[in-house]
């Protein structure tokens, strides 16, 4: 039986963990006793109407602005209707599972079913915030006037989006990016017993050049799979300071992505606890109205997205009609050049343009008179290479909107050394980086198509770490390597 991966076995801990946090709050539930019936039932149901509307926003982020606010606001409220608020923390992790299982029902059977991992924080971290709040909080400053109120919930409303996003981050930096099947490696990277693609021998050659270009093969083989090996290696030696770093930065990136939610959600659960004591349950509905409108407008920023990606998407096509690429070639490119720059850390803004470019790159083919070679510019001369990055770039910037996209593609024709001389920081650094990863997708891509087979990947791996010095970027390659080997 296969040991799980370490990701997998982070992801299982934590699904572990809070099923066995519910549990123990049911059976906790089931000793005290439910109290304040009524209200859970009515808080419950807003919860599953809020996970009933959840929404996804680019990135693929599942989000369900009234789901969290409502439970924010049931684990802090203090008092509600003129009366104590005695459900216990136990309570409010039931009544937030349940109405998080309930809720997730419509869209699962739509075939939108949520994230493990988004349910794990959800349950998760509204029960963290009802810990502190129920079990310490309040036996501590019960007395705390109005202000004070609103500074520990407003503290705890932050510390609790921070950790939401703290989660997001984990799962993120260990969910492997999807990569075509072309390129996942095989289990071993042992040196294959039969010649490479292209180096059988053909009747009548010599037995003696058949076995030079099969110790060829051999011997390229050999050198990505050494190359691969110690760059993993040297992966291991400092695989936590790596590690942490991969996680602060992905920490980052979704409280960026993020940030135009999570200041309304905090904001609104805080509100919500501090009038729930005047206006009971009528503090639901006037709290839900403006996160639908927020969330309607969420809603509608990511169908303009979705279409403008859809768009995009149908652009990069026009080479493959038009035979100037092989079928498929820039999803594919698109594909690895993010996760090569998820593996970076890059930036939502900067994955955005990356993406944009990657399916646009090869559009300066169109002005070719005769199409490459299999579409592949790795293999063309550094002067045709230049013109069709020039002419793709020329259209990109036909839009008006996509300057930096159309930079990107102009610059993907640079070698790293003199995009470095020519971006040595700020925003033009970021944009010789992403050209520089666009490069590296591109060139290793096109290397893999130029010899199918078995280990094309493995071939295309050792051209590109073999290659000239200063034609791409170390830490393109590296991530490269690393994707190549881990899938």
């Amino acid at each position: 039986m296969r040991a799980l991966r370490p990701s997998s076995r982070i992801h299982a801990v934590a699904a572990v963990t809070v099923v066995l946090g519910v549990l123990a709050a049911v059976a906790r539930l089931c000793v005290d006793g439910p109290v304040q019936i009524e209200i859970a039932l009515v808080f419950g149901a807003v919860i599953a109407l809020g996970e009933a509307m959840r929404i996804t926003l680019p990135g693929g982020r599942d989000n369900a602005p009234l789901a969290a606010t409502v439970s924010l606001g049931y684990a802090l409220t203090d008092r509600i209707g003129g009366h104590p608020a005695q459900w216990s923390a136990s309570q409010v992790v039931v009544v937030v599972a349940v109405a998080a299982a309930v809720g997730s029902l419509p869209q699962t059977l739509a075939g939108r079913p949520p994230h493990v991992g988004y349910l794990i924080r959800r349950v998760g971290v509204t029960g963290f915030v009802a810990c502190i709040a129920r079990t310490v909080l309040y036996a501590q400053v019960g007395d705390a006037s109005h202000q004070e109120f609103l500074l520990l919930f407003s503290a705890l409303a932050c510390m609790g989006l921070l950790l939401d996003s703290g989660w997001a981050a984990v799962f993120a930096a260990t969910t492997s990016p999807p990569l075509p099947a072309a390129y996942q490696a095989p289990a071993a990277w042992a040196v294959p017993a039969q010649a490479a693609p292209g180096t059988e021998r053909e009747p009548g050659q010599d037995p003696a050049a058949g076995a030079a270009a099969d110790t060829g093969a051999a011997t390229i083989t050999a050198s990505a799979a050494a190359s691969v090996s110690a760059s993993e290696s040297a992966s291991e030696r400092g695989g936590f300071p790596r590690k942490l770093s991969r996680f602060l930065l992905v920490w980052v990136r979704e409280c960026t992505a993020t940030a135009r939610i999570c200041p309304a959600v905090a904001a609104l659960a805080v509100a919500l606890a501090l009038a729930a004591d005047p206006l009971g349950l009528w503090v639901l509905p006037i709290a839900a109205a403006p996160i639908l409108v927020m969330q309607r407008a969420l809603r509608r920023y990511a169908a303009i997205r979705a279409t403008y990606q859809q768009t995009i998407r149908a652009l990069s096509r026009i080479t493959d009609l038009a035979g100037y690429t092989e079928p498929g070639h820039a999803r594919r490119v698109c594909r690895l050049a993010l996760a090569i720059g998820r593996d970076l850390g890059m930036s939502e803004s900067e994955l955005l343009d990356l993406e944009y470019a990657a399916l646009l790159h090869d559009l300066g083919q169109l002005s070719l008179a005769d199409p490459l070679p299999g579409g592949a510019t790795v293999s063309a001369a550094p002067a045709v290479v230049a013109e069709v990055a020039a002419r793709g770039a020329e259209v990109v910037c036909e839009t008006g909107v996509l300057d930096r996209v159309a930079r990107l593609v102009q610059a993907q024709c640079l070698p790293y050394a003199a995009e470095q001389q020519q971006a040595p920081s700020g925003g033009a650094a970021d944009e010789a980086r992403a050209a520089a990863v666009l490069r590296v997708a591109n060139d290793f891509e096109d290397l893999c198509n130029a010899e199918p087979g078995p280990g094309a990947h493995i071939a295309a791996l050792a051209r590109i770490r073999l290659g000239d010095g200063g034609l791409y970027d170390p830490q393109a390659v590296a991530a490269l390597a690393r994707l190549v080997r881990t899938f």
